[in-house]
């Protein structure tokens, strides 16, 4: 486009330069005072567009570019930002998107990034085999754009992430048992995937941002119902478990209780048998308020139940 401007603009002028306009007469006529020059600009106009195309770049938003330089020994470290920038014609230079891409690599024909079924089979530690949609999360380092080029090329999905990630996942699927994969470690396992995987991209310009297991599907159908079998025991083990800690506890609850009772009654016993007043003080507190006086055997001390009583 830029070309296209710096043409026009260039043709424009000698167009000018090459006409004249004779205003003798009595109506003012327009002639070409040089055609050499006309050709001329025709010729400058073509190369202007040219080299505007060349040497001007624009570098669009989500991008950055790289620079292969062969005057100063080919693709250079530094990258181009997003925006406008002048280059010498005898650079090549490569877009490169570092928005966040994904991979996917799945059984539904129309899914991922290949037709087909292009699920990951896969053995766990028992030997069982497995189907695993996955995708993978990623993108271009702006910083290591020029070490992706230099070490993969443009084709990196096809010659880094899609092979490395099904090796990986392979690898470390195998030290799982299919209910690790199947659900009680599967985020685990993502983890592990994707640390694995991490220094190596790293290496290639490639910044990875996570390695999601969407789906697993037994290679047998039946283990699929074995395995949910087995879960579903498992969780009513623990439910009755959870039952019997909870009836224990009670158990234990009321003896704690029982024995607490009967320590104190008898602690009480104790007490009213060392001091034989305190039965009396009580006896008198319970009486009826019109009861004025009491006569007490001899051993007993005489008590007043209100006062001013005899």
């Amino acid at each position: 486009m830029l070309g296209v401007i710096v043409g026009v603009l260039v043709a424009v002028l000698f167009l000018l330069l090459s006409l004249r306009i004779d205003t003798s007469g009595e109506r003012p006529r327009t002639t070409l005072r040089n055609p050499a020059l006309l050709i001329l600009g025709i010729g400058l106009t073509v190369f202007s567009a040219a080299f505007a195309n060349h040497c001007f770049l624009t570098v669009p938003a989500a991008y950055v570019a790289t620079v292969y330089d062969p005057l100063r020994g080919g693709v250079q470290p530094a990258e181009l930002p997003e925006g406008f920038h002048f280059v010498l014609p005898w650079w090549k230079t490569e877009l490169w998107r570092v928005q966040t891409q994904e991979y996917t690599m799945s059984a539904v024909h129309t899914e991922g990034a290949v037709i087909g079924d292009d699920s990951i089979h896969c053995q766990t530690n028992e030997g069982l085999g497995l189907n695993l949609d996955v995708t993978v999360l990623f993108h271009i380092d702006p910083k290591d754009a020029h070490v992706l080029w230099q070490k993969v090329g443009e084709e990196y999905q096809q010659v880094l992430v899609r092979p490395y990630a099904r090796n990986v996942i392979r690898m470390v699927v195998a030290k799982y048992s299919v209910v690790d994969v199947y659900g009680v470690k599967r985020h685990q396992i993502e983890q592990e995937i994707t640390e694995t995987m991490r220094q190596a991209f790293a290496e290639k310009g490639i910044a990875l941002e996570s390695v999601l297991l969407r789906n697993v599907e037994f290679a047998n159908p039946e283990f699929a119902k074995a395995i949910t079998d087995k879960q579903v025991a498992e969780q009513q083990i623990r439910t009755e478990e959870q039952n019997l800690r909870r009836a224990q506890i009670e158990k234990q609850t009321v003896i704690a209780q029982a024995k607490g009772e009967a320590e104190a009654i008898q602690r009480r016993g104790e007490t009213l048998r060392q001091n034989p007043e305190v039965v009396q003080y009580e006896l008198v507190q319970k009486i009826a308020p019109n009861v004025r006086a009491l006569y007490l055997p001899p051993n007993y001390l005489p008590v007043s139940p209100r006062p001013g009583g005899r």
